[in-house]
C-alpha cells in the first residue's frame, strides 16, 4: 500500500525540464496611474521566463568582451519602442535606447533552472506626436542565445 502511495506522489512532483534557450510570454502592461508628466513611466511590462540551465542575467563583473560597455550585449533585456503612424506600427530608434541590463538570477532549489516572472518600467519617446505605441521585447542569456520575441499589446498615451 505504501508503495502506490510513494508512486503516485512523485508522480505528481515531476521534475519540469526548462530548454537552455530562454522563454518569454507577455503577461500584461499596467500603467502608472499616477504619472503626470512625459518623463514618469507609463507603466510597467510583465513577462514571464524559464531558462534551462539557469544562465540569465550579468554579474557586476560581466564588463569585458561582449558585455563591455558600448557592445551589444551589455544590455540582455532588449527593448525596441514602435509608434502607430498612420495606422501603422514603426520602429523608432531612440537617442538612448530603451534596454535593461538586469542582474543574474539564480534559481530557488540550485538546480539551474529557472522560472519567475519580471516587470521593467517604460516611457515613451519625449514628444511624440502619436498617441498609440507598442513595445517589442526579449531577453539573451550568458550563452547569447535570444528568447523568442513578446509583442505588447497597443497601449494609448495619455
Amino acid at each position: 500500500m505504501f508503495m502506490l502511495i510513494a508512486v503516485a506522489l512523485s508522480s505528481c512532483l515531476k521534475r519540469v525540464d526548462y530548454p537552455n534557450r530562454p522563454h518569454i510570454e507577455f503577461l500584461g502592461f499596467y500603467p502608472n496611474l499616477a504619472a503626470v508628466g512625459p518623463s514618469d513611466s507609463l507603466g510597467a511590462v510583465k513577462f514571464s521566463f524559464t531558462d534551462g540551465d539557469g544562465d540569465l542575467g550579468l554579474n557586476e563583473g560581466d564588463t569585458i568582451g561582449e558585455f563591455a560597455q558600448g557592445q551589444p550585449y551589455n544590455y540582455n533585456l532588449f527593448i525596441n519602442y514602435f509608434e502607430k503612424q498612420n495606422g501603422v506600427f514603426v520602429e523608432v530608434v531612440p537617442p538612448f535606447p530603451f534596454h535593461v541590463r538586469f542582474k543574474r538570477l539564480t534559481s530557488e532549489g540550485g538546480n539551474g533552472e529557472l522560472e519567475g516572472e519580471m516587470e521593467v518600467g517604460v516611457t515613451a519617446r519625449p514628444g511624440t506626436p502619436y498617441d498609440t505605441i507598442r513595445y517589442e521585447m526579449y531577453i539573451v542569456d550568458r550563452a547569447l542565445q535570444h528568447s523568442d520575441t513578446i509583442v505588447t499589446s497597443d497601449i494609448i498615451l495619455p
